[in-house]
C-alpha cells in the first residue's frame, strides 16, 4: 500500500468545498465512457482522454474531473470561480500570479484541444460550460446508462480518502483507473491491445495497472487457458477487478483463480 502523503491543508479544503456545492447526494460524478472510448473494443474510437495522456496534461485531466464534478445540473455551467481557486485546487498556486496564468492556459486547453467546455464570461470572472464527453463539442445532456450512453461513476473518494488518490497517483494509473472503470469486475486487459483500444501506449498501461495493483486499487486474478497447439500448452489469463468504492459492483462468481494482490507484475 502506499504511505500517506504529506498534507496539504489549503488545496484539501478547496476540494471538499467544491464537493460539498456540487450537492450531489450520490457522492459520485457519472462520467460516460465515451471519454474514455468511444464505439467498441472492435471498432474503437479513442476518447480525450488518450490526448491527455499523450501530451502528459495531468491538469486539464483534473480540471476536467472537477469541473465535471462541481457541475450537476442544467444549464451544466459553474458559478464563477476565481482563477487562484482552481489553481489551489491543482496544488499549483505560484509567486508570481498565484498559478492565474497556468489556469487559463489550461481551460484554453480543455475548450480548443479536448472539446470538453466552452468558455464564457460573467462579468470579469470566466465561467466554463460542460460539453459531450468524447470531445465533439455538442452541449452536454445528463448520461442515461442505456442504448449505447454508458457511463461510469467516479467516488468522492477519489479525492477524500486519506491517500488523496487525485495528488498521489501518476497519470498513467489515473489513466487505467477510469479505463477500468469502465469495464466489469473481472476484466480482461492485455497490456499489447491498450493502443489499439485506447490509443494508451503499452509501457503506459503497464505502468499504470502496476501502480494501482501496488496501492490497493485493483486486484488481479489468474486463470489458465488451455493452448494445446501452441508451444507453451497452458496460458495465464489475467483477471482485474477494481477495490471497492472504485468500479462496478458484482455478484460473486464461482471462478478457478488464483488471486493475487501482490506488487509483483
Amino acid at each position: 500500500m502506499a504511505s500517506t502523503p504529506v498534507a496539504n491543508p489549503l488545496q484539501q479544503q478547496a476540494i471538499d468545498s467544491l464537493l460539498d456545492k456540487s450537492a450531489r447526494k450520490s457522492r459520485r460524478v457519472g462520467i460516460r465512457n465515451t471519454f474514455v472510448q468511444g464505439g467498441t473494443q472492435k471498432r474503437p474510437e479513442f476518447g480525450p482522454l488518450h490526448k491527455m495522456v499523450r501530451a502528459g496534461d495531468a491538469h486539464a485531466l483534473d480540471v476536467f474531473l472537477l469541473h465535471r464534478t462541481l457541475v450537476s445540473a442544467e444549464p451544466w455551467t459553474s458559478s464563477p470561480l476565481d482563477a487562484v481557486v482552481w489553481a489551489r485546487m491543482l496544488g499549483a498556486e505560484s509567486d508570481k500570479d498565484h498559478g492565474a496564468a497556468l489556469v487559463s492556459r489550461i481551460w484554453r486547453r480543455l475548450d480548443e484541444k479536448y472539446g470538453l467546455v466552452s468558455r464564457a464570461k460573467v462579468g470579469r470572472q470566466a465561467v466554463y460550460t460542460s460539453l459531450r464527453e468524447d470531445g465533439s463539442g455538442e452541449p452536454y445532456t445528463a448520461p442515461t446508462g442505456r442504448d449505447g450512453d454508458l457511463y461510469f461513476g467516479l467516488p468522492f473518494e477519489y479525492w477524500t480518502d486519506e491517500q488523496a488518490w487525485y495528488r498521489t497517483l501518476t497519470l498513467p494509473a489515473k489513466a487505467m483507473l477510469l479505463v477500468s472503470s469502465t469495464l466489469k469486475p473481472g476484466f480482461i486487459l492485455p497490456s499489447e491491445r491498450v493502443p489499439e483500444w485506447y490509443g494508451i501506449s503499452e509501457s503506459t498501461a503497464q505502468r499504470g495497472l502496476q501502480e494501482l495493483r501496488e496501492v490497493g486499487l485493483l486486484n488481479r486474478a489468474t486463470s489458465y487457458k488451455p493452448t494445446p497447439l501452441q508451444k507453451i500448452p497452458m496460458t495465464e489469463v489475467h483477471h482485474y477487478t477494481l477495490v471497492a468504492p472504485f468500479g462496478r459492483t458484482t455478484r460473486a462468481r464461482h471462478l478457478s483463480l488464483v488471486v493475487d494482490n501482490a506488487t509483483t507484475a
